[in-house]
């Protein structure tokens, strides 16, 4: 009989007791809340938001590809901060006539090239899916042509 699952059990008792303390917190103020009419507000997690996003680093080019599907090309900026490093937001409000109707949704991602890109040259698209692909290609390095002088050294013998 193994004693893993007792070490495991009384491992997760402190957060189980801090679980059941906040849904009791939660329950006393609900009413309390209720009373303001405080919206409720969902809110997602950074890791389920950027699930599809990917960064590619190849021979040729820097790309990024965010799923975006809430949002169209004019919610859409996209920055060059500080020479290497591109900076994608997302903004889309929606408000109702009442006052209780009100929904933002925002994404803001910053993301530092590796040297040798070039930002100036660096292009978007977005697609009908709703995914936004950003692409700075690689610095074509200019190789210089420079002559390399040849010293002669003397070999000078000593008499003795």
């Amino acid at each position: 009989m193994s004693h893993i699952p007792i070490i495991f059990r009384e491992f997760l008792r402190p957060l189980r007791m801090m679980e059941y303390q906040m849904r009791q917190a939660e329950e006393l103020l609900r009413p309390s809340l209720n009373h303001f009419n405080f919206p409720r507000v969902r809110l997602e997690y950074p890791d389920e938001a950027f699930k599809e996003e990917s960064v590619v680093d190849d021979k040729d080019k820097f790309q990024i590809k965010m799923n975006l599907p809430d949002f169209k090309p004019e919610d859409i900026a996209i920055k060059s901060l500080d020479g290497n490093t591109l900076q994608i937001e997302a903004k889309h409000e929606l408000k109702n006539d009442d006052q209780n109707g009100y929904i933002l949704r925002q994404v803001l991602r910053k993301f530092v090239l590796p040297k040798g890109h070039d930002i100036k040259n660096a292009y978007s698209t977005f697609s009908p899916e709703g995914i936004l692909t950003v692409t700075t290609p690689k610095k074509m390095q200019e190789i210089e042509e420079k002559p390399i002088p040849i010293t002669h050294e003397s070999t000078s013998q000593e008499s003795k």
